[in-house]
Formats: structure tokens, C-alpha cells, sequence
């Protein structure tokens, strides 16, 4: 009777993540496809799935373990909000053989099942090291696809063939038929522009921020159209390509490398490399292209004009602020000198008027006198700065620490020197690597300069090391290093100030309600609440007064 009973199936609890990235393979499926296949699956499985275990991450590189969707799955997971994961194939998940151990560990972990459309799904040790067998050939695909990639362009752009891509602004391409070659011709309007932005900066003198003006006053928007204003950015752009006038046009030029200092620090980047970095000269393909601009004493021209504008006009100042690149606005934007008003006043202004231009502020606080707050803040750091208690705490710690060097300096030494020989040793590695055809040129060139240069550092602290005097002969006290210390700071100039302020203070947050508030090393106040001198502000004010308390 027992026997005729059959095991009725529970249904589990399943969940769907999908993936596409930003690079255009031919063989890649689009994300529609796999989702549908994937549907398809967990139906014959038997199993159910909900809107909420739906993920997908729909252009992001799969060399990314930080992921939108694939943060909420891994959350799910550890949340037990589902008992089987169905995926397309391991590329989806990952592209990166060490992240895909991390995933598929984590999913182990929460007692997730995990079922690939395209992999091997294991029931057995066996077929677990299979399964990751087939995760190192996703990553080999990948490699093998970029380096199949480049290998042709390279080809191709050496036999004078253009690359199909973004063309130079100025330039359009076409291919009246797909077997034959991209023709590069004249954008009329683009042209048009360049010739503009050349003419108002090579012959007229405007200045950048006044084409910025012009451009938007004529409706001329940047080439992508995603905003009516033009950026600094790619005016200079324009003006020091020098591809307009000799018509030469470069392919190889660049390539992509991990940001070391991205403008938005975001959890989310859809890629890893994304910024560029300019190749040596000798490795640029150059292939022909219409000329733009005909006279070439212009492109001379601007470029002196663009080399003198960065060698002298950060220098023509005529109030230097105190606290230039450390004061911040309430609303979170820094906030920056900013001329003088008809009164002859000098402010720190939130620059959010400047990124939202020609646009309204969102930032409504109003402009804070850049010599009342300056005076405000050396003051008070210089009344700490010259307390015998403060002083003397840190000349006793300073002086403890070193006549203590000396005995530090045999480890420090052993330790250069086991460093110097570990760079010798890796050098060496690098170079059989190399002989043996496992390295390319490049890749050997770039490795041996890096491990020469962390050589030489640590030879020049060895150097350091051995003129150091191996014991204090003329004692110090600290009585004497804090009058030395008073003296100094009594006649200290304006440059060694704005360094002080620096090694000192972090930040100065600047609000209209509660006033000026310091971030600093020091034991300071906490914030500033007297009158700081917000514009408008008239002549007959108490900003003269304070201005005669407070120049030093």
C-alpha cells in the first residue's frame, strides 16, 4: 500500500538575477532573453517566483561585484526570502573568477540552491569542482574577447582603416555600405562652432567663461545634448586639439584605467575603468581627416594664450583667502573667494551658483566676508597656538618621541632592507615571466618600472637613515622649544599661515544660523557665532572695526 504512495513536491521559493553589460559582444544575449529563459526553467521546475525576487542589473559590468540588484539579492539571501536562485549562465552573476567563489559561498552559506541555465548545476564534490572549473573559462572568455577585440582594432586602424565610434566633435562618420570602410567627413555645425570658439578666444580674448555665455545665448549645446550649457571641460578640449588644423586624427590615443580620484564617490559605478589616461606618443595611429581651420598661427596663438592663463592666473589675486579650499556651505558645497563687491569687500560664496549656471540656485545662503572670517579663525587658532599648556604637551611628546628614534632606526633599517630585497626578488620574477613569453612587453615594462621606483624609495630611506645622528648630543627642553615655537608663530607671514591652517584644520562648515563651526586637531572652539559679516554689508559697519582689531 506504501508503496503506490508517491512524494508530492513542495514548490520552493525561487529567484531570478540577470545581467547584460555595457559591452557589445555578438554573442551576447540580450537581458529580455535571459529572463525569459530563465521563466521558462523555474515553470518546468515547478517552482514559484515572485515580482520581488525578480533582480536585474541591465548594463553593469560583470567585473563589478558592487551591483544594485545584485546588493538586494545577496540581501534576500541572507534574508532567506527565497530557497533556489536561477541565473543564465555564471557570466551573469560574475565575470570575475574570485567573485564568482565569493557569490556562490555566500549563497552556500544561506542554504541557497543555485541553478545555472548554462553550467553545471553540481550534486556531488565532483561536480562542485567542475562547476568552478567552468567559472574560470567565463573569465578566460572575457579576457579572450577584450584581447580579440583590440588586436583587430589595432590592425585595422594600422592600415589606415577609422575605427567606427564617437567621432571628434567638428567630424561625422559614414558607411554607405557595411563591408566597406567609416569615411570621416565635416559636421557643418559642429565646424562651425569650433571656428567660433577659436575665433572669440584666439583673435576676440574672451575668456572661457564668457564663450561658456555665448554658446548659450546662440542655443549652441555640447555635442551629447544632455544639458543647454557648455562645461570648461570640453571648450578646452577644443581648443587645444590640434587635430582641427593639421588634419590628423589619432586612434590608441587613450586608454581606460580605474579613477585614482573619481569626481562623484558613488557605492554604484556601472564600470571599473572610467577615466582615461593618455598613451604615449609613439603609440597613437594617426589616419586623415578634414581640415577644420586653416591657419595655423592661430592654433599657435591660443595654445600660448591657454599655457600663460595656467602659469599666471592663479597668481593674480588681489585678496588671498585664508581658507581657500577648506570652507564648506551649509547645504553641503564648498564654498569659494569670489572677487570683491562695489564696496570693495572680499566674500566666500557657495559655488552651487556656479555648477547650477545658467540655472537658479538652489543654494539660497548668502555670500560670508571672506577677512572677517579669516581674521575670526587665525585669531582664535593662534590665541591656542600660543598657550604654554597646549605648547608644552606637544613639544614633551614630540622630544619623546625623538629620542626614541635612534633606537627604532636598527629595525626600521632591517626592515628597508628585507623591502629592497623582496623588489629584487619580484623583479627577477618578472623577468623570467617575460622570457618566457608569459608577460607582454608592456605589461613587463610597466611592472619593472613600478618595482624600480618602490626600490629606489627605499634606498633614499636607508640614506635617510644612516645621516641621521645616532644619538642627541645638545639636550633639548621643552621649556625653550615653546618660547622658540611663541616667537615664530608671533612672526609668521601669510604663506606660512595658509600652511599651518592646513596641517591643523580640516574643514570650516559655514551656515547663516549657527555660524562658522571648525574641524580641527587642535582643541578649538566648536563654532563661531559672532557677527561674521554676511553680504549685503555697508561701509560704516562693524566689519572696519573688526578689521583693525583683527589684521595681524
Amino acid at each position: 500500500m506504501n508503496d503506490t504512495i508517491k512524494e508530492i513536491k513542495q514548490p520552493l521559493r525561487a529567484a531570478l538575477y540577470a545581467r547584460v553589460s555595457t559591452e557589445k559582444q555578438e554573442d551576447e544575449k540580450t537581458i529580455q532573453s535571459q529572463i525569459d529563459e530563465v521563466k521558462k526553467k523555474i515553470i518546468e521546475d515547478e517552482n514559484i517566483l515572485s515580482e520581488e525576487n525578480i533582480f536585474i542589473d541591465d548594463g553593469w559590468s560583470g567585473m563589478m561585484i558592487a551591483r544594485p540588484s545584485l546588493d538586494l539579492m545577496r540581501d534576500a539571501a541572507k534574508a532567506s526570502k527565497f530557497e533556489v536562485l536561477y541565473v543564465y549562465d555564471l557570466g551573469r552573476l560574475s565575470r570575475d573568477f574570485t567573485n564568482q567563489l565569493i557569490l556562490l559561498r555566500e549563497l552556500e552559506e544561506a542554504g541557497i540552491k543555485f541553478i545555472s541555465l548554462r553550467d553545471i548545476n553540481p550534486t556531488n564534490p565532483l561536480e562542485g569542482f567542475m562547476q568552478k572549473i567552468m567559472g574560470v573559462f567565463h573569465d578566460y572568455d572575457r579576457v579572450n574577447t577584450i584581447e580579440k577585440f583590440r588586436r583587430g582594432k589595432l590592425f585595422k586602424a594600422r592600415n589606415g582603416v577609422i575605427i567606427n565610434g564617437t567621432p571628434l566633435y567638428g567630424y561625422r562618420y559614414i558607411r554607405n555600405d557595411p563591408k566597406e570602410a567609416v569615411t570621416c567627413l565635416i559636421n557643418d555645425d559642429e565646424a562651425r562652432t569650433v571656428s567660433l570658439i577659436w575665433n572669440w578666444f584666439g583673435v576676440d580674448k574672451l575668456s572661457i567663461g564668457l564663450i561658456q555665455k555665448k554658446l548659450y545665448d546662440l542655443g549652441i549645446k555640447p555635442k551629447k545634448e544632455k544639458s543647454d550649457f557648455w562645461t570648461r571641460g570640453p571648450i578646452i578640449r577644443i581648443l587645444k586639439c590640434d587635430t582641427y588644423v593639421t588634419g590628423k586624427a589619432y586612434y590608441n590615443k587613450s586608454e581606460s584605467v580605474v579613477a585614482k580620484h573619481p569626481i562623484k564617490e558613488t557605492k554604484y559605478k556601472r564600470i571599473k575603468k572610467n577615466s582615461r589616461r593618455v598613451r604615449q606618443r609613439e603609440d597613437w595611429i594617426s589616419f586623415d581627416v578634414p581640415q577644420i581651420v586653416k591657419d595655423y598661427s592661430l592654433y599657435e596663438k591660443i595654445q600660448k594664450q591657454l599655457d600663460f592663463n595656467q602659469k599666471y592666473a592663479k597668481k593674480r589675486r588681489i585678496y588671498d583667502y585664508l581658507l581657500s579650499g577648506l570652507i564648506y556651505c551649509g547645504c553641503g558645497n564648498r564654498r569659494s573667494g569670489d572677487g570683491c563687491s562695489r564696496n570693495g569687500h572680499y566674500y566666500y560664496r557657495c559655488i552651487d551658483r556656479i555648477r547650477s549656471y545658467p540655472y537658479e540656485s538652489k543654494c539660497t545662503s548668502s555670500g560670508i566676508n571672506a577677512a572677517i572670517l579669516d581674521a575670526y579663525v587665525w585669531h582664535d587658532l593662534k590665541k591656542r597656538l600660543l598657550s604654554y599648556s597646549i605648547l608644552k604637551k606637544y613639544a614633551e611628546r614630540w622630544l619623546k618621541s625623538f629620542s626614541v628614534m635612534s633606537s627604532e632606526d636598527v629595525l626600521e633599517k632591517q626592515r628597508l632592507n628585507e623591502m629592497i630585497k623582496k623588489v629584487e626578488e619580484e623583479e627577477s620574477r618578472y623577468s623570467k615571466a617575460y622570457g618566457s613569453a608569459t608577460l607582454e612587453f608592456g605589461q613587463y615594462e610597466d611592472l619593472m618600472k613600478n618595482a624600480k621606483k618602490r626600490k629606489l624609495s627605499y634606498r633614499k630611506q636607508l640614506v635617510d637613515l644612516s645621516e641621521k645622528k645616532a644619538e642627541i648630543n645638545i639636550e633639548i627642553r621643552a621649556d625653550e622649544l615653546v618660547k622658540e615655537v611663541q616667537e615664530i608663530i608671533k612672526k609668521i607671514d601669510f604663506g606660512d599661515k595658509f600652511r599651518v591652517i592646513r596641517d591643523i584644520i580640516d574643514k570650516v562648515i559655514v551656515t547663516e544660523r549657527s555660524g562658522a563651526e571648525i574641524w580641527a586637531h587642535l582643541p578649538l572652539p566648536v563654532t563661531i557665532t559672532e557677527k561674521l559679516g554676511y553680504e549685503p554689508i555697508g561701509v560704516n559697519c562693524w566689519f572696519t572695526k573688526c578689521r583693525q582689531k583683527y589684521t595681524l
